[in-house]
């Protein structure tokens, strides 16, 4: 069960907060009971731990004290309302010890939040994501189907004609005779032939000494065998479906013995090749190293920066309109921030420094003409944008040997400008270097961290914020840097914008 506490819980080293309004708690022991209302807080700790928490007043949500909490880590599903109660649209999360039911006082407001959980639980690898299963449609029927024999009538009769004779079985005159009469004659002829032979090599066999005679009496004649079973083995051998039996013949022991081991030998060949052939573990393909999440998360950015096209990013509408920051800069329009606090799923989608391409089709050529396109009726509830991600960034995952140890990162004054690495430290055997060509491709210039696993930095600087970060807790840290001419241009540009402080990021 959910604990509820009044006293405050052990404070995490980052919380980051994704969703925060008022809400109403239902009991779900008893849901006719007084609903309250309460200032309700989705927010994640250190990046792994998601919590619902909630407060009697929104000014007491600062100091981090919830009167109650629960932790999200183990929910199972979230299910939105399909039908208002009393004004009320309630959704529910269902965790694997209970039951948590909230009501939002609008439709819109109870599907942000809806979406809102659903997104980041499912990048947390909480929720798993929702996929379709496809199967093969049934084949159409072109012709009816037979009706079921009776289980009480009889057996139809068996198919006229000759059957097929097995190696080894011999069937009876009367048989032959009925079936096949001239293969008949020829089979008679044959084992009348081989009949004679046996009996004269049997007449000479009694003409030796009585010795002899006694313990050839005793032992099998392999002669005799290998001429009654000669007419069988000619007529069928033309079956494929039956190899030929191992038979012993009148040679000495070595022979035998060698012709036993080389039937063995192509035997066991085949049964490996078979073997060989049918074995899934041939067909699989090499294990591959296990990725942390961390690494996971840095595989995908590099793949959204090395992609030639861009990527295509789908937004709403209300979530776009005087919410991103938009700036002119070395004659493209860039990403420089947005209002992280009324539309924080805009983090899921944006980082600082991307390019921006296209609206709903419409190419942009300045961000006076990506406000003109958000705000015409061009586009509908929800807007298709299409970034150039981060094209003058690199990221990078550092993995560390022991806890706390220094990347070798040197900052310029405590910013985010990296002065010098430090030659054989951790950064400089992971590829970061100090100095990167300039946007314009005519000098170098310092780079500057932009993101610190995954979360962007204030670009004005925040006391030690950035310290901060780079001293997180784990021994697997990602970085983001791009080059400070370009974070300088979006700095300058940024401060043109109306309002600017609300797009500054944290």
């Amino acid at each position: 069960m959910a604990q509820q506490h009044r006293q405050p819980f052990e404070n995490p080293m980052f919380r980051e907060i994704h969703k925060n309004t008022w809400l109403k708690k239902i009991s779900p022991s008893n849901p006719k009971k007084k609903r309250e209302k309460l200032w309700v807080v989705f927010c994640v700790h250190d990046d792994t731990d998601a919590y619902l928490e909630t407060y009697s007043d929104n000014k007491v949500a600062v100091f981090h004290k919830p009167e109650w909490f629960v932790s999200l880590n183990s929910v199972q599903h979230i299910s939105p309302t399909i039908c208002a109660h009393e004004q009320e649209y309630e959704f529910v999360l269902t965790l694997s010890s209970e039951v948590v039911r909230l009501a939002a006082p609008t439709w819109e407001q109870m599907l942000d939040w809806v979406e809102g959980l659903k997104s980041k639980l499912s990048e947390l690898r909480i929720l798993s994501p929702r996929e379709n299963v496809y199967t093969k449609l049934p084949e159409k029927q072109t012709a009816s189907l037979l009706p079921t024999r009776d289980p009480n009538s009889p057996l139809p009769p068996p198919p006229a004609g000759p059957t097929e004779i097995l190696p080894g079985v011999e069937r009876s005159n009367s048989e032959i005779t009925a079936n096949r009469p001239s293969e008949s004659i020829t089979y008679q002829r044959r084992r009348s032939e081989s009949q004679s032979s046996a009996m004269s090599r049997r007449s000479n066999n009694i003409n030796e000494p009585q010795s002899a005679g006694a313990s050839s009496n005793r032992v099998f004649n392999f002669d005799s065998f290998n001429c009654a079973i000669e007419p069988t083995t000619s007529t069928s051998s033309n079956n494929v479906h039956y190899e030929h039996l191992f038979q012993p013949g009148p040679s000495n022991r070595n022979n035998d013995t060698r012709q036993l081991v080389r039937t063995e030998a192509s035997v066991t060949n085949r049964l490996l090749e078979r073997s060989a052939s049918c074995s899934p573990r041939i067909l699989q393909p090499a294990p591959q190293p296990y990725k942390t999440l961390r690494e996971q998360q840095v595989l995908m950015l590099e793949k959204e920066i090395k992609h030639p096209t861009g990527v295509k990013v789908q937004l709403r509408k209300k979530d776009c309109i005087s919410s991103i920051g938009f700036v002119d800069a070395f004659d493209a329009v860039w990403i420089c921030g947005w209002k992280q606090k009324e539309h924080p799923m805009l983090y899921n989608a944006l980082h600082i420094g991307d390019r921006l391409i296209n609206i709903d089709g419409i190419n942009v050529k300045s961000a006076a003409d990506a406000h003109r396109i958000l705000q015409s009726h061009y586009c509908g509830l929800y807007v298709n944008i299409i970034v150039r991600r981060l094209p003058h960034g690199r990221v990078f995952v550092i993995h560390r040997e022991t806890e706390g140890q220094s990347l070798g990162i040197i900052q310029e004054n405590n910013t985010a400008v990296i002065e010098s690495i430090q030659p054989n430290s951790l950064a400089a055997r992971h590829g970061l270097t100090s100095k990167t060509k300039s946007c314009d491709g005519t000098s170098f210039t310092n780079w500057v961290l932009t993101e610190i696993n995954g979360r962007p930095l204030n670009l004005f600087f925040k006391k030690n914020q950035i310290r901060d970060r780079l001293n997180s807790v784990g021994r697997d840290i990602s970085v983001l840097v791009q080059p400070l001419d370009l974070i300088k241009q979006l700095k300058k540009q940024m401060k043109s914008l109306k309002n600017y402080k609300d797009y500054i990021l944290q």
